[in-house]
């Protein structure tokens, strides 16, 4: 496989480097996208602008999502003989697929992110079985069924995805979990940390949600956690974020008046490794409603960073197995922060456990959850389903 068409409408760290390692494999990269991370004179691929996304108003988001896919679909049709990486991001880019695989002989893989319409259903943006949801259903099934390969996150997902398929039929789905920089993320002692010291956290039992606050996010147990344990004085909630619900989390937590918890915004790339060396534990979260379609991406820095992990999931989620495989935290479930406090107390009593949840952490980073792992995995994945070398 000499050349790569990627179709991602926001190419965010972890899609860019999968393109910088796919070229530096010798592949040929080409991406359609509306935004890409990094600086342009560092990219080692052609990117193909197209029109970027647009979150809020949902009726904006639509709009975005539409042009973005009427503008692929033509590029993927003009370049009908480059093998393509659709990405589901938009969801409705992968609708047209088995319809140009007939007309133009498409070469597609997918790497779903985003199951749809099970997202739409579950935030309530769509009738749980209406007639919306069963053809669109129905059309993501085709489009898997037409595609030389499937690409999903976890096991849980890929469960997901095979429900859209009536009896009798399948699809080539493999599991390549998202990953982390383990040259550029490792754990940092405070003492030693600019932003441990910036920031007085250098004494302090750093408790740390670094990420987007979005619908997926149990902010309230993370708050309510954090009234519950304002007796042990050293400890200190650390909250970096934007997202959907900025505004919303630090509303909440000055109407608590929580003296143990500081909000940031979110960092620059060149800060990220400190800040997240600077957490003794991490909160990572997938609330209720949410399992099967999801997995927090923000996991694998922490690991990364030798943090260990409180995983607030349900119980057959991704991140609930990956807690009890690697053994490298405490798992919660949503929507209790009696048991998110008490889970905090133990890491803070038990400093032995703690350390060895750390340790664990780094190394299941470093042994499974690499990014030279797993984008090497995604280049022996495209060229088995492509046929090329």
């Amino acid at each position: 496989m000499e050349s790569l068409l990627v179709v991602n409408q926001v190419v965010g760290p972890l899609a860019r480097e999968l393109l910088e390692d796919l070229d530096a494999t010798g592949v040929r990269c080409a991406v359609v996208a509306g935004w890409v991370d990094g600086r342009p004179a560092a990219r080692r691929f052609e990117v193909l602008g197209s029109v970027p996304l647009c979150k809020a108003p949902v009726w904006r988001r639509l709009v975005t999502w539409s042009a973005f896919a009427v503008h692929a679909w033509a590029i993927l049709a003009r370049r009908r003989r480059t093998p393509s990486l659709v990405v589901t991001n938009p969801p409705l880019t992968m609708l047209a697929l088995p319809l140009l695989k007939r007309l133009f002989g498409l070469r597609y893989v997918l790497l779903v992110y985003d199951i749809y319409p099970d997202v739409g259903e579950r935030m309530g943006l769509l009738k749980p079985g209406g007639l919306i949801a069963r053809l669109w259903r129905r059309a993501s099934a085709r489009a898997m069924r037409e595609a030389a390969g499937v690409v999903t996150l976890g096991s849980h997902m890929a469960e997901t995805l095979r429900g859209h398929f009536r009896p009798g039929e399948a699809a080539p789905i493999e599991v390549i979990p998202n990953w982390a920089d383990t040259e550029f993320i490792r754990p940092r002692p405070k003492a030693d940390n600019p932003f441990s010291r910036e920031h007085n956290l250098a004494g302090k039992f750093v408790v740390m949600y670094s990420g987007a606050f979005g619908a997926t996010h149990d902010i309230n147990s993370i708050l309510g956690a954090a009234e519950q344990v304002q007796d042990l004085e050293d400890v200190r909630f650390v909250l970096i974020g934007g997202g959907t619900r900025e505004r919303e989390v630090a509303e909440r937590a000055a109407a608590r008046n929580l003296p143990n918890v500081t909000i940031l915004p979110l960092q620059p790339l060149d800060v990220l490794p400190l800040s997240l060396a600077a957490a003794d534990c991490a909160i990572v979260c997938l609330d209720e409603g949410y399992e099967g379609i999801a997995v927090p991406s923000k996991t694998y820095p922490s690991l990364a960073a030798g943090s260990a992990i409180l995983a607030i999931s349900p119980p057959e989620t991704e991140l609930t197995d990956l807690v009890a495989e690697e053994r490298c935290g405490i798992h919660v479930l949503p929507r209790r922060p009696d048991d998110l406090a008490q889970a905090i107390r133990r890491f803070h009593a038990d400093r032995e456990y703690l350390a060895a949840c750390k340790a664990a952490s780094r190394a299941a980073a470093e042994e499974r959850y690499s990014r030279r792992t797993l984008t090497h995995r995604y280049a022996e994945a495209l060229r088995r389903w492509f046929g090329e070398g």
